[in-house]
């Protein structure tokens, strides 16, 4: 008999949960149990980790967090989970009956007052009732090669730019402390606000690097003692991933980005991982062509969606909003807006993105 069940914040449960996630070969760091605290002291949001248990024994787990968003999105979303690419459902077998799930699915919305559910999976799970959405990929680096492997896979355009970079003066530093932190916060922040994104809370990059202390770094690109450039690394099983990376456009002339990331990738390499997960991007954007050029693989991201009993909903419709007008006018306006005042406003935006 199959149970799914909302678990607590026990350390009994973190233990067992974490455990079975280092054979899912589906999970990612987003799915490891400290999110669910994260999410809860930093956010302040309602969390509802799922554990699936046959015959008592644990045979997959769903972490959902619940956004409540009156302003942007007008409603509230159960994400699974948010500001990560992926964190889904985490089974170990491939064969799985959903209906117990769907059925807890269901009620959870109904209690929330949800408009649905997003299941952020590297794989999907085959279902009448879930709706499919395919307009991610997430980027795969094979470091299997070795450093002087992939430097000589890499075009000599890549290798040219991060030579330059080099000769330039733009160093490298990697850490963990405040210094770090700010660091990076500050050319962080002035990124989204060009991209006309909210910017997170600076308590937010404080609480990865405190909670995933063990698995996290911050790698700087500085010139002339200015930082120009950070990536955000969480290293988990075979896989070092970078969920947050950002780096001042007027200094694009350097090439900064591209010896950020060959830094990256080489102590991935020396760390003996597998994988450098490069994050997120849409077909046809700039980062999708970037990451390509670095020898990265696109793999294809499955979001799937579970409306209330009874409705089809157009849930694409609530995905559009940056093509829609009244987008085209607040990106405008929040350009133009003071970065202290976007970051001061930008943790209390952040909240609502159900999409982000």
């Amino acid at each position: 008999m199959v149970n799914v069940d909302v678990v607590n914040n026990s350390n009994e449960v973190k233990e067992e949960w974490d455990h079975f996630l280092e054979g899912c070969k589906n999970a990612s760091f987003g799915s490891l149990f400290d999110w669910k605290i994260l999410y809860e002291d930093t956010f302040g949001f309602k969390t509802f980790y799922l554990s699936i248990k046959e015959d008592n024994k644990l045979i997959g787990i769903l972490p959902l967090v619940l956004i409540k968003s009156p302003l942007i999105g007008k409603g509230s979303f159960l994400v699974s989970t948010p500001y990560v690419t992926q964190s889904g459902l985490c089974l170990n077998r491939e064969q799985f009956d959903l209906l117990p799930l769907i059925y807890t699915l269901k009620k959870l919305i109904k209690d929330c007052r949800a408009k649905y559910v997003e299941l952020r999976h590297l794989f999907p799970y085959p279902s009448d009732t879930l709706i499919m959405r395919k307009n991610f990929f997430t980027f795969h680096l094979d470091l299997s090669h070795g450093v002087e492997g992939l430097w000589k896979g890499f075009s000599s355009e890549v290798r040219n730019r991060i030579r330059k970079a080099q000769k330039s003066g733009v160093e490298v530093k990697t850490g963990q402390d405040i210094h770090f932190i700010k660091g990076f916060y500050k050319v962080f922040s002035k990124r989204m606000k060009e991209l006309s994104f909210p910017n997170y809370p600076k308590d937010y990059i404080e609480a990865i690097m405190k909670i995933f202390y063990n698995r996290s770094r911050i790698v700087l690109v500085l010139f002339k003692g200015k930082v120009i450039g950070g990536m955000l690394v969480i290293s988990f099983k075979d896989t070092l991933s970078m969920p947050y990376v950002a780096s001042l456009v007027e200094y694009n002339h350097l090439c900064p980005n591209n010896l950020l990331y060959w830094e990256a990738i080489q102590q991935a390499i020396q760390g003996g991982h597998t994988i450098f997960d490069m994050g997120r991007s849409r077909e046809g954007t700039g980062t999708f062509q970037f990451k390509k050029k670095l020898g990265a693989v696109p793999v294809q991201l499955y979001y799937q969606y579970l409306s209330p009993e009874g409705e089809k909903g157009d849930i694409k419709n609530l995905f559009d909003m940056e093509g829609s007008p009244l987008f085209n006018i607040y990106s405008s306006i929040w350009r133009r807006l003071p970065t202290p005042f976007t970051n001061l406003i930008g943790g209390y935006l952040i909240r609502q993105l159900y999409i982000a």
